[in-house]
């Protein structure tokens, strides 16, 4: 494989801007449907058109590629084909959904097989800078020109039309959580890849940022990514730097919980298992088939104390979600897709070890996602940070991986 195809010229610049758009869109645009135009316009067409025919016409796309990328597909498929029996399915929307997913994975599986993994890892980089400066611009506008006190809650109160003025979208706290703490963990990883020390200093400066803005969201999900980014790094990379960080992270948990009790207690369990209970009950009636992907709230009914009810959009863990949706054959499709190629990155002696920086996004994704996440199959949205971006990284990487094997191997013959 050679880093043949699009000229350099004009592929470096489309995937930097591509993929500076893709991490901070929802940072600034105001607009879903303008949101999906412009992913579409920038990753969709160029991917399905541009660079999966290239492929096709070198021959990456081997009978390797196919049986790496099978899972993906399988789920994929499945997810689009329950429509059938959903009860109000938007077919249009899950095609569109469909597409954007396997556009993405084709981009990261160019960049990989045409041997352009450095520049996949730089163009990764600037795209978690590039968010870092919109959060830190959010901290800025709320807690230095309106003079919040830290202690209020980020974009509490302050009106919309007052931070609108600087350019601030004020975005729901669970939502911002799940975009901001797998991109957290993800310069986290990528920081611990080799690098000049500029390169460290701008990458843990922008780090500290990210942190930041996940404490002023005030969200204990986003509090427990810090300290599970920290466990993942040292079980990927194992070696003492990680595992002090993981103290320390742990320590300060404590510290803050010693201080500030009622901010990890006043809430209590907010809800999560009596939300997961009725969520199974629903799971239930649709066990092996789910209820079909419809892109629409699944509602989870809650009974109070008093005897009224309490109503969910979702059931705020994305292992739930899935199974309600796509029922148990998809719940296993779609862990197929990443917990195999996650346990390879971690444990295997195999070539994808040397791009562990995904993994530690992965399980950060995964956790959040637990208390979390929506739809089973949804167009670009918040919670794509949390899995179809790592998984999409992962996937490529282990197909990759697996052709450079096969490579090796054929040149040993």
């Amino acid at each position: 494989m050679g880093s043949g195809g699009v000229r350099g010229w004009a592929l470096q610049p489309w995937f930097f801007l591509s993929m500076l758009c893709l991490f901070s869109m929802l940072l600034w645009q105001r607009s879903t449907g303008a949101g999906y135009n412009i992913y579409d316009l920038l990753i969709s067409v160029p991917s399905l058109c541009v660079l999966f025919p290239l492929m096709l016409y070198r021959g990456w796309i081997t009978r390797e590629v196919l049986l790496g990328s099978l899972p993906l597909l399988l789920f994929v498929l499945y997810a689009v084909f329950s429509t059938l029996w959903a009860e109000s399915p938007d077919i249009s929307k899950t095609l569109r959904a469909a597409l954007q997913v396997l556009a993405l994975y084709l981009v990261f599986l160019y960049f990989r097989v045409s041997g352009r993994s450095s520049l996949l890892k730089n163009a990764l980089f600037v795209a978690c800078i590039g968010v870092a400066l919109l959060c830190l611009w959010h901290l800025v506008v709320m807690y230095v020109v309106y003079g919040a006190p830290w202690g209020v809650t980020l974009y509490h109160g302050v009106s919309q039309e007052s931070l609108g003025q600087y350019g601030v979208k004020p975005i729901n706290a669970m939502h911002a959580t799940m975009m901001v703490a797998p991109q957290a963990a993800l310069l986290l990883g990528l920081l611990a890849e080799p690098g000049n020390r500029a390169y460290r200093f701008i990458g843990v400066v922008a780090l500290v940022v990210l942190c930041l803005f996940l404490v002023a969201l005030e969200r204990r999900t986003g509090q427990l990514a810090i300290i599970v980014a920290f466990l993942g790094g040292a079980l990927v990379y194992r070696n003492q730097v990680w595992y002090w960080l993981l103290a320390l992270g742990l320590f300060a948990g404590i510290i803050a919980y010693w201080i500030a009790p009622e901010f990890f207690l006043s809430r209590g369990l907010s809800w999560r298992p009596a939300i997961w209970i009725s969520a199974l009950q629903s799971i239930l009636d649709a066990p092996v088939l789910g209820h079909g992907v419809t892109n629409a709230p699944a509602p989870v009914e809650v009974k109070t104390v008093g005897g009224g009810v309490q109503w969910f959009d979702h059931p705020h863990n994305m292992f739930l979600s899935v199974a309600y949706f796509t029922g148990a054959i998809g719940l296993l499709l779609w862990c197929l897709v990443w917990v195999p190629v996650v346990i390879k990155a971690v444990f295997a002696d195999s070539p994808i070890k040397s791009e562990r920086y995904m993994v530690v996004a992965m399980v950060v994704g995964a956790t959040v996602l637990m208390f979390d996440g929506g739809n089973a199959l949804a167009p670009f949205h918040f919670d794509w940070f949390a899995f179809w971006v790592p998984a999409m990284l992962l996937v490529a990487n282990n197909v990759a991986g697996g052709i450079d094997a096969e490579t090796a191997r054929a040149t040993q013959r």
